[in-house]
């Protein structure tokens, strides 16, 4: 479309400003030349240029340099159907700049960009870098014309807003043309809403309540909502920002979307911070190293909003408050710690005057939260006591800061303290001496249901945090007041109350409930709620190293038998341990000697950790998209030679390499190992691998469950497991090899299979379904299954390619065997006289047989007298299934014969609705 059509099409939108009568008479498009427009886009440009690099000497977004722009593109994992199966996808990083770059085809990457990341991880500092970016020219070049920044907690305060009015307040101080001129071009606007709400409105976001007319003004729910189901600016592209806790809703919403998350800082990032923040390297050093000696602060600290506070209060205090800060666990401690410190710098003041000032903050901050509301004018501060020009304004600004553009508007410094000052408000709200508390109208229990019913609200977790009970003292030096002593027991009946409720267990994420029990830090009271819930299950899309401390917090602390379910698809901040893995040896030989300890820590480094506690019961483990290399490998060996409940272990969509595979392995070898059950399901597993789980068949004693479900092997891999499956020593009773036999492979693994029911009498369950055995599959696999120390109870040969050849050799099977019970062989082209020829086996078989399912295997009324005649002679039989199969009437009534007869033991037998019921 050429730039005159586009300019007439856009005429009905040039009437949308919302100047004055006069400005906007003289602002019509006719007026303006090409020139014009290109400068008034230059003026945005410098305007934009000059404002965030003023952002960037901002102390609380000086961090924000030294945050990279790379980012982690979040995808669902998926599996190729081609050979080798198994494989997830690679992490794919991207830097900040790149997101709105082109693909191969010329096409853009997304119109819609969802940042994600927690509280304090910078989402609004790298926002600003790339708007200072772009107005600099150095990211996506000639893409948009105009960028609108919408900062969606500063607009919650405004009942209703338009379009109009949100871009409008970006030119505000800029003069000239305003809706004319932008939007000629709308799909070269970049609208950027900088931290999604996490409130759930009860509407907003119904498809009858959402606005297309930029002029409409809608409550700020349903404006944000118009933007993100692109009913407002299709054509333009947008950039979101928000916390995890809000992901949800914004899926609900979102139509192909880009989702990424934003990185923690890396170590060489943390150092970097901590040395522009000290006068001197060795001061920097100290402070880093010493986070090293509390794992907790130190990943904490790879939270850059964390890394400022300690930088911020260590820079003027001695070595004392260094070692105190190496006793930090929770998030609550850090915030309580910054507090504290920020108190002590008071000078001309009293302490009470000082602590006077922050019970002001703590009901201002309380009443801002319930009202959305994060900007506040000297009168807002006035009425809780708070006075900006006396001597405390310096300590004041510790926590405040004073808006850009603003007559006399503040904000909190960050909206994390606004949410410990709401925290700390209800902790102390109770105390009879307390001010100001008669603003804040809403109990905790209504901000915990305004966050949408669950433990998300960082304001809930810091109140968890503030009612440890060592913690007392420290929040009474701080603030002044004592906390409620009632408060601590009824926050913890309440969360009980919470779990047991169904419909309420329903919308809880357990993460969030981990990082609640986490900042608390009582283990007594964590097995008690996590005891409840009896299982675990975790699949989000990515974690952090702050979620894999809080979960192996509350792992750790459960005493009851627990089955916990982890998706490791992108475990966050472990990018630096997955670089030093690259240096390992890529595989390890059998031959060589086993050393556990000698490999760098995993990304489930402190969820092993925690499962080798002695008093940690978790019986069952399911790892998904797990990249099992050689420190995987490592810390769950460290599990098997200390935990004594863990019996079952699954592995969904891994890459087994053979170091990490190795030393799994020797660790299931281990006197304390007691697994009993080994799952790997659509994962990748090398012959050599197999190799290592061979050697384990032969020593452990107590694994008797051997499962390879969708996941490819060779016929070589296969030999080698049928070796150790052969040793007399092998415990193994069940073995399902469902679809994992690669094409081609059949006959030779059939053979391989027969020669261990022919040496193994334990085995007592065989699952080959799925696999294109074959009738000459079958054929040597019956081999096996004659021979006398054959003892299997169950065998499942559904989806195989069978045909009637298969059921002769079967029949002789049936005929011999003195122990099989269940036989399933539907989903296979038996036929009527396939059937008959098992109905021979089964009248001439030792009468043990239970469990007969058909279904699907092309059969007519003509094997019905056949089945009637095994219904009448075993009395065994109980169980008999047809379904999908035409028998129809007549086959019903030769049926109904056998079961007249008094030997038919029969108690289920089902078949196609309308034939047989």
């Amino acid at each position: 479309m050429n730039s005159q059509k586009k300019r007439k099409d856009m005429e009905p939108a040039c009437t949308w400003s919302l100047l004055s009568e006069q400005k906007a008479a003289s602002s019509s498009l006719a007026s303006f030349s090409w020139k014009e427009l290109t400068d008034y886009r230059k003026v945005f440009r410098k305007h934009l240029k000059e404002k965030y690099l003023k952002k960037g000497v901002d102390k609380c977004y000086h961090h924000g340099k030294h945050i990279e722009s790379r980012l982690l593109v979040v995808k669902e994992h998926c599996i190729s159907e081609k050979p080798p199966c198994g494989i997830p996808q690679q992490n794919n990083f991207i830097e900040m700049e790149h997101i709105f770059d082109p693909d191969e085809e010329g096409s853009s990457l997304s119109q819609t960009v969802v940042l994600q990341g927690c509280a304090g991880i910078g989402k609004t500092a790298v926002v600003h870098k790339f708007m200072f970016d772009w107005a600099a020219g150095m990211v996506t070049p000639g893409r948009f014309d105009y960028l609108i920044y919408v900062n969606c907690r500063e607009i919650s305060r405004f009942a209703n807003l338009s379009a109009a009015d949100l871009i409008t307040n970006t030119f505000q101080d800029i003069d000239g043309p305003i809706l004319d001129v932008i939007l000629v071009y709308p799909e070269k606007l970049l609208f950027i809403l900088d931290g999604f709400p996490e409130l759930q409105y009860p509407v907003g976001d119904q498809e009858e309540d959402l606005s297309a007319n930029p002029l409409e003004r809608k409550p700020v729910e349903t404006l944000l909502c118009s933007f993100v189901r692109k009913k407002l600016f299709p054509e333009s592209s947008l950039l979101i920002t928000a916390r995890p806790t809000t992901m949800k809703k914004l899926h609900s919403l979102l139509k192909q979307a880009t989702q990424a998350e934003i990185l923690w800082f890396t170590d060489a990032e943390k150092r970097a911070y901590f040395l522009s923040q000290f006068s001197g390297a060795n001061a920097a050093m100290r402070v880093f190293y010493g986070l090293r000696e509390n794992e907790g602060l130190d990943i904490m600290s790879s939270l850059p909003i964390i890394s400022w506070m300690i930088c911020s209060v260590l820079q003027s205090q001695g070595d004392g408050d260094r070692t105190l800060m190496r006793s930090l666990q929770t998030m609550t401690d850090v915030y309580l710690f910054y507090f504290s410190k920020c108190l002590k710098t008071l000078t001309g003041i009293s302490v009470w005057k000082g602590q006077s000032c922050l019970w002001g903050l703590c009901s201002l901050a309380a009443e801002g939260l319930q009202n959305q509301q994060v900007l506040f004018e000297i009168s807002d501060l006035r009425r809780h006591g708070i006075g900006v020009y006396d001597t405390n304004c310096t300590f004041l600004n510790h926590f405040l800061k004073k808006v850009e553009g603003g007559v006399s508007v503040y904000t909190f410094l960050h909206f994390s303290f606004q949410e410990f000052l709401t925290a700390v408000f209800y902790a102390l709200k109770n105390d009879s001496s307390w001010m100001f508390f008669d603003q804040v109208g809403k109990t905790w229990q209504e901000i915990f249901q305004q966050y949408g019913k669950g433990f998300s609200s960082l304001t809930i977790q810091f109140l968890f945090g503030l009612l440890h009970k060592g913690k007392g003292k420290s929040v009474e030096t701080t603030f002044g007041r004592k906390v409620s002593p009632g408060l601590r027991e009824e926050l913890l009946k309440w969360t009980e109350k919470e779990i047991n409720d169904k419909s309420s267990r329903l919308q809880i994420e357990p993460m969030d409930l981990f990082h609640c029990l986490y900042e608390i830090q009582e283990e007594e009271y964590a097995k008690r709620i996590i005891d409840d819930l009896g299982s675990i299950i975790l699949l989000q899309p990515t974690y952090t190293k702050m979620d894999i401390l809080a979960m192996s917090f509350c792992v750790k602390s459960s005493h009851s038998h627990l089955s916990v379910s982890l998706k490791c698809q992108h475990l966050l901040g472990f990018e630096e341990e997955d670089r030093a893995s690259a240096f390992m040896p890529p595989t390890l030989t059998l031959n060589q000697p086993f050393q556990l300890r000698n490999w760098p820590v995993s990304p489930l480094h402190l969820l092993c950790q925690a499962l080798r506690n002695p008093y940690c019961k978790v019986k069952d483990l399911k790892l998904i998209f797990c990249h099992l290399t050689a420190s995987y490998g490592r810390d769950l060996a460290l599990v098997f030679e200390t935990n004594q409940y863990l019996t079952d272990l699954e592995f969904v969509k891994n890459t087994l390499e053979d170091s990490g595979m190795k030393l799994l392995c020797e660790g299931l070898k281990q006197p304390n190992c007691i697994l009993q059950t080994l799952r790997l399901y659509r994962c990748l597993i090398s012959p050599a691998s197999c190799g290592a789980l061979a050697a384990v068949l032969s020593t452990n004693q107590w694994l008797t469950e051997l499962e390879f479900s969708e996941t490819k092997l060779e016929a070589s891999a296969l030999k080698l497991l049928c070796e150790g499956l052969k040793d007399p020593n092998c415990k193994v009773q069940k073995l399902k090899l469902c679809a994992s036999f690669l094409p081609g492979s059949s006959e030779t693994i059939c053979r391989y299979l027969a020669s261990v029911l022919i040496c193994n009498p334990n085995l007592t369950e065989l699952d080959l379904s799925e696999n294109p055995l074959g009738d000459t599959g079958v054929k040597y696999l019956c081999e096996g299954l004659r021979h006398s120390n054959c003892k299997v109870e169950k065998l499942d040969l559904s989806t195989c390619y069978l045909t009637d050849a298969s059921c002769v050799e079967l029949s002789s099977f049936l005929q011999v065997s003195q122990t099989l019970k269940e036989l399933f062989v539907f989903a296979n082209a038996l036929g009527d006289t396939g059937v008959q020829h098992l109905c021979e086996g089964l009248r001439h078989a030792n009468g043990i047989i239970e469990n007969l399912v058909l279904s699907e295997c092309s059969l007519s009324a003509a094997c019905c007298e056949s089945l009637a005649q095994v219904l009448s002679s075993t009395r065994s039989l109980t169980r008999l299934l047809l379904i999908n199969n035409k028998i129809e009437d007549l086959g019903l009534k030769l049926l109904c014969e056998g079961l007249k007869q008094p030997d038919c033991q029969l108690k289920d037998l089902a078949g196609q609705s309308q034939y047989l019921k």
